[in-house]
């Protein structure tokens, strides 16, 4: 650990992470690009190798690198790098779609272990790529000193920082106990992010009659266990820290008394918001107009001291026995609308 702090690549690459990393692996592909190609590609041998960083495809995405290759560049390989954050499995079938017409290979780079990729994707740990660097570049020859001191640091930095990483899946909510390496290091938000993507996948296998997203908002896992959305509702369950929540979204944007007066049936009717009044320091809790929530404790959901000792199949248990009891009251909960409706309430 102290080594590492005295090198000039890590204190650099505090700055921005995973755009230092992209950054320094274009300068190293730009210099010496059949060598770093081998890095991703050890079994193949391309001609006119050409490495870029932020790519711009279209109006929206924005590839981290990408290495055109062949006599007339016809071929391409996509790398998405992934240091510091974790990608979703709908992120990356966006990125090879956008490629669905070309030639393409597509790797994920990350410090994380492997999780659930699309089939397109290859996956590659930073623990790897500093073995392959040692294989390619220990006994390489260089334009001069300077690069060969920049290359040996850099396979230093990353070989130390991913040998440190540890990401063990325990199955029980204790993402937020995140090692004491991976704070010092300032990855305490992939482990965070890695975990709750675990989780995500969990509760998609074995959480029946919904959709299930997942993202990472101020340093915590949001998950989004969608059972109902239309064009005039959107009722969900959201998992943020140690927040169950109970979740109404009504589609129309005026009227704020009527959203929190059908709500309020909603709960009074014990039709949606079930248990939570103990918990909850207002009658309901909102993000800006047309997201009405009430929540409970995950921990006091099974009666237990931390979020930590809460284990992912009760609360996929949970969370089956809540969605079953909303269907069982679907046909009152969209009575309970309509009545608003032909009130002319909204």
């Amino acid at each position: 650990m102290k080594n590492i702090k005295m090198s000039p690549i890590y204190n650099m690459s505090m700055c921005s992470m995973e755009n230092f990393h992209s950054c320094f692996l274009n300068w190293l592909g730009s210099i010496y690009p059949v060598e770093t190609l081998k890095l991703f590609l050890p079994n193949e041998d391309f001609k006119n190798i050409k490495f870029e960083n932020q790519v711009k495809y279209g109006n929206e995405y924005i590839f981290d690198l990408c290495v055109t290759m062949g006599n007339n560049n016809e071929e391409f390989l996509v790398i998405e790098n992934k240091l510091k954050s974790f990608p979703t499995e709908e992120q990356l079938t966006e990125y090879s779609n956008v490629f669905k017409d070309k030639k393409a290979t597509f790797i994920l780079l990350s410090l994380a272990p492997e999780t659930n990729l699309p089939k397109q994707w290859q996956y590659l740990s930073y623990n790897e790529l500093a073995k392959r660097m040692h294989t390619v570049f220990d006994n390489a020859k260089f334009e001069n000193e300077y690069h060969k001191y920049l290359i040996q640091d850099y396979i230093n930095v990353i070989d130390e920082i991913s040998n440190a990483v540890q990401f063990k899946d325990t199955k029980k909510l204790d993402f937020y106990d995140v090692p004491k390496q991976l704070k010092q290091l300032h990855l305490r938000d992939i482990y965070i992010k890695y975990r709750g993507a675990l989780f995500a996948n969990f509760l998609k296998k074995n959480v029946q009659n919904c959709e299930i997203y997942s993202s990472f908002h101020h340093g915590k896992n949001t998950i989004d266990i969608v059972l109902i959305s239309n064009d005039r509702y959107d009722f969900r369950i959201q998992l943020e820290g140690n927040q169950f929540r109970y979740c109404f979204l009504p589609a129309w944007a005026d009227d704020e008394r009527n959203k929190e007066e059908i709500a309020r049936t909603l709960l009074y009717d014990q039709l949606w918001f079930y248990y939570t009044e103990e918990y909850s320091k207002k009658e309901f809790c909102k993000y800006g107009k047309n997201f009405i929530y009430r929540y409970i404790k995950i921990e006091r959901l099974f009666a237990k001291d931390n979020l930590k000792d809460v284990t992912y199949q009760e609360l996929a248990k949970y969370i089956n026995k809540v969605i079953k009891i909303f269907f069982e009251n679907y046909k009152d909960i969209d009575a309970l609308v309509k009545k608003y409706e032909k009130q002319n309430l909204y």
